[in-house]
C-alpha cells in the first residue's frame, strides 16, 4: 500500500514542477475565459475512506472519464472506477463502477469549480467472505479544475461522496457513503 502512496506523491510533484514551468511563461496564453466544448477524457487517482472507519491508508482508487460541456455552465460525464481495499486482514474487496454524471460549473478565468451529482452501478467483490454484489450507485462531488498548458489540457481535483444501497455489514460494505478524494487530468480531445 505504501508504494501506491509514494507514486501519488511522485505524480503531484511531477504536475506541481509541469505547473511552475508553465506559471512563467505568458500566463494569459494558458487561460480560456470561455467554455471548452471539445470532448475531454479524464483520468484520476486517489485515495477512498470506508464508510464504517477513517483510514487514509486502506483503499486506492482509479477512475477514467469521458465527458462534454453541452451548455456554459452545464456538462456530462460516463465514467468507470475501480477500487480495492485490504483493511490489514487480506480482505480484498474490489469495487467496479459504471456512471453517469451531470456537472455543473463555474468558468472562473483562474479556475473552474464545480458540483456533480451521479447516478450508475456498482459491483463489490470480495475474496474473504467470497461474496459478490451489485448496487445501485449516487456519487455527489465538488471539485474544481486548473488549466496548466496552452491546449485546454487541466488538472483536476475532487471531494466525492460515494452512496450505496449495499448494506451487509461488512467492512467497507454497511450502507452508507464512501469518502473519496481524487486527483487528475483533463485532456481535450481534437482541435
Amino acid at each position: 500500500m505504501k508504494r501506491h502512496h509514494t507514486i501519488i506523491v511522485q505524480i503531484l510533484l511531477l504536475l506541481n514542477t509541469v505547473i511552475q514551468a508553465n506559471a512563467e511563461d505568458n500566463a494569459l496564453d494558458h487561460i480560456y475565459d470561455d467554455v471548452d466544448y471539445r470532448w475531454y477524457w479524464n483520468a484520476n487517482i486517489g485515495i477512498v475512506v470506508p464508510d464504517d472507519a477513517v483510514r487514509l491508508n486502506e483503499a486506492q482508487v482509479l477512475d477514467l472519464r469521458v465527458g462534454k460541456h453541452f451548455t456554459e455552465n452545464w456538462a456530462m460525464e460516463f465514467e468507470v472506477m475501480r477500487d480495492e481495499y485490504d483493511f490489514d486482514i487480506d480482505f480484498d474487496l474490489k469495487h467496479y463502477s459504471a456512471a453517469f454524471n451531470v456537472l455543473y460549473t463555474n468558468h472562473d478565468p483562474l479556475w473552474k469549480p464545480y458540483f456533480l451529482v451521479g447516478v450508475g452501478g456498482i459491483y463489490s467483490d470480495s475474496r474473504f467472505p467470497d461474496t459478490q454484489e451489485t448496487d445501485l450507485i449516487i456519487n455527489l462531488a465538488v471539485g474544481g479544475s486548473w488549466y496548466f498548458t496552452g491546449n485546454g489540457a487541466r488538472i483536476r481535483a475532487e471531494a466525492r461522496s460515494r452512496l450505496d444501497t449495499n448494506d451487509s455489514d461488512l467492512p467497507g460494505q454497511d450502507g452508507f457513503g464512501d469518502g473519496q478524494f481524487t486527483i487528475g487530468i483533463i485532456v481535450p480531445i481534437g482541435d
